[in-house]
């Protein structure tokens, strides 16, 4: 992927999340966080990790996406306003001094295609060159993710299963308790209303 095209899918990334983060429509907040993840699964592309890509895809703007649509549905759609600013400004400073980290952290990178990089040598070699004899599979990252690194997979993929079981779970118990309460079989009810009296005359007052 060409490098300005890379600058412009992370300003589109980083937008994308500043605004999921302030609009109060939590369905336009959904979509947004789903624009998030296509928009890192295009810079995964770039780097030529198509399966990293692909999970991506499929999971935050997929199934994420989808959960979060039915919780969204199932609950509230608008978010609650926060009156005070005194906690939405004591984050910023924390957020900078983060990226100020993430920016310090990457001027030690290995440039891109490097092959002395870390990455490059010692078992990355190795997989590098046997991966189409040991899996006959020509792609060496679907290789290492579902041959060498099976039983993390397998790991990982259980753990995904669980959380969505536990969304379902939380929707399904969410959508009972928010009907209307059964009546209590010891609330003798509303007192009934007595008719006054009937006055001298034997008329009773309208």
């Amino acid at each position: 992927m060409i490098w300005q095209l890379d600058i412009l899918v992370f300003v589109a990334l980083i937008v994308a999340a500043m605004l999921a983060l302030k609009v109060r429509d939590l369905l336009t907040a959904v979509a947004l966080l789903a624009a998030y993840s296509l928009f890192a699964a295009l810079l995964f592309a770039g780097l030529n990790a198509v399966d990293v890509a692909f999970v991506e895809a499929v999971l935050g703007a997929g199934i994420t996406g989808v959960l979060f649509v039915v919780a969204v549905l199932a609950t509230t759609r608008r978010a609650e306003d926060d009156e005070s600013n005194r906690r939405r400004f004591g984050v910023l400073p924390l957020l900078v001094a983060f990226f100020g980290l993430m920016l310090y952290a990457s001027t030690d990178l290995p440039d891109r295609g490097d092959p002395e990089a870390p990455a490059q040598v010692g078992v990355a070699q190795a997989y590098i060159e046997g991966s189409l004899d040991d899996t006959e599979t020509p792609n060496v990252v679907t290789a290492v993710l579902a041959d060498y690194r099976s039983m993390d997979t397998f790991g990982e993929t259980l753990v995904i299963l669980t959380a969505a079981l536990a969304a379902v779970l939380v929707i399904a118990s969410g959508r009972r308790t928010s009907g209307p309460e059964p009546p209590d079989e010891h609330d003798p009810g509303p007192e009934p209303v007595l008719d006054p009296p009937p006055d001298e005359r034997g008329e009773y007052p309208r």
